[in-house]
C-alpha cells in the first residue's frame, strides 16, 4: 500500500518539477543587437569600474560557477572567463566540447543536464544556431564566446578600452575597421549602434558585412574602397585577422583578395595624429597588419586583451545578479 501511494506522489512531483523547469526564461546574451543601449552603458561603465576597483567586487558571484563549453580553439576568451570568475568569487570548469557526450548526445539534452551542474554557460562554438539551441534548452544564461556570426564579448571589450581611452560618452567616436566583415566586425557595428559611434569600413569585394546588418545600421556604418580614405578622420584604426578560424582552405585566394588591406605605418602615417590602433588577436604580423605597428606606442592592442577579463567581470555581473 505504501509503494502505491508513493507511486501516484511521484507522478505528481515529477509533473510539478517539469512544469517549473519548463517555466524557467533565463536571460542570455548572444548578440550586442540584443541589448539595450542603456545597458550596454552599463557594462562599460561597470567593466572600468571593476578594473580600477576589483576589491570592491571580489565576492559578488561567491557561490556561482561557470561553464566554459568550447568546441573551438582559445586563448583570451578561455582564460579571461577564469580569471573573471575566479575574481568575483566564483568558480569555472572548462569543458572541452571534443572530448564530452556532447559529440554524441542530442544538443538539447546535454545542454539542460550541464544547466543543472552550473549557473552559467560559455559555450564558444562553430555555427550560431547551436548557440541559439543550447539557450533555448538551458535553464541558465548562455553567453556566446565566439560563433561565426558574432562574438559580443570582444566588443564588449573593445567598446570599453576605447571608452578607457576617450572617455565614457563614446558618441561621435570615428572608427575605421580595415578588412574582413567577420563575427568581429558584425558585433562592432551593432555597438556602433547603440553607442552613436561611427564606423568607416572597408575592404575587399567579396568579403564586406552582409546586406542584413548593413541595413539595420545605415545610420553609422558608411564603407569606402581605399584604406586611406578610411582611416583620414579615425579615432581607432581597427583590423582582425584575413583568415579566421574555419575559412583555413580558402587562406591563399584570402591573402591575395586582402593584400591591398594591410596596416602599415604608411596607412597610419595617413591618419590622424591622435589615431590608436586595434586588433582583438591572435594577430598574424606581415598580412593584416605589420608587427612595428601592432607593437608601436600607439598601439592599444594589450590593453584591449586585458579588458576581455573586466568587461565579461560586468557582463557576469549584469546577467547573474
Amino acid at each position: 500500500m505504501l509503494i502505491n501511494a508513493k507511486r501516484s506522489e511521484a507522478l505528481k512531483l515529477a509533473q510539478t518539477s517539469y512544469r517549473q523547469h519548463a517555466a524557467i526564461k533565463p536571460r542570455s546574451f548572444l548578440t550586442l543587437a540584443k541589448l539595450a543601449a542603456g545597458d550596454l552603458q552599463s557594462i562599460l561603465d561597470t567593466g572600468l569600474d571593476m578594473k580600477r576597483s576589483p576589491n570592491d567586487y571580489a565576492d559578488l558571484l561567491k557561490g556561482r560557477a561557470l561553464a566554459l563549453l568550447f568546441q573551438k580553439t582559445s586563448t583570451r576568451t578561455r582564460c579571461s572567463f577564469e580569471q573573471a570568475a575566479r575574481e568575483l568569487g566564483a568558480t569555472s570548469n572548462y569543458i572541452d566540447w571534443r572530448t564530452s557526450n556532447f559529440v554524441l548526445g542530442d544538443l538539447c539534452d546535454e545542454a539542460k543536464v550541464l544547466s543543472r551542474y552550473y549557473d552559467l554557460i560559455v559555450a564558444r562554438v562553430n555555427e550560431h544556431q547551436t548557440l541559439k539551441v543550447l539557450a533555448a534548452s538551458s535553464e541558465v544564461p548562455v553567453i556566446n564566446g565566439l560563433s561565426d556570426r558574432f562574438h559580443p564579448c570582444q566588443a564588449l571589450a573593445d567598446y570599453m578600452t576605447m571608452a578607457e581611452y576617450f572617455g565614457p560618452d563614446l558618441n561621435g567616436l570615428r572608427l575605421a575597421y580595415i578588412g574582413d566583415g567577420n563575427n568581429v566586425c558584425r558585433s562592432l557595428v551593432h555597438g556602433a549602434l547603440a553607442l552613436g559611434v561611427h564606423m568607416t569600413l572597408c575592404g575587399p569585394e567579396g568579403y564586406k558585412l552582409d546586406d542584413e546588418t548593413l541595413a539595420t545600421a545605415k545610420k553609422c556604418v558608411s564603407y569606402v574602397n581605399h584604406p586611406a580614405d578610411a582611416v583620414r578622420d579615425a579615432d581607432i584604426i581597427y583590423t582582425d585577422t584575413w583568415i579566421s578560424m574555419g575559412s583555413e582552405a580558402e587562406a591563399a585566394k584570402r591573402l591575395n583578395a586582402f593584400s591591398f588591406y594591410q596596416v602599415n605605418e604608411d596607412l597610419v602615417s595617413t591618419a590622424p595624429s591622435h589615431a590608436l590602433i586595434m586588433h582583438c588577436l591572435p594577430a598574424h604580423p606581415g598580412q593584416e597588419i605589420t608587427a612595428e605597428v601592432l607593437r608601436s606606442s600607439r598601439s592599444i592592442v594589450f590593453d584591449q586583451a586585458e579588458n576581455r577579463t573586466h568587461a565579461q567581470k560586468a557582463l557576469l555581473r549584469w546577467i547573474l545578479t
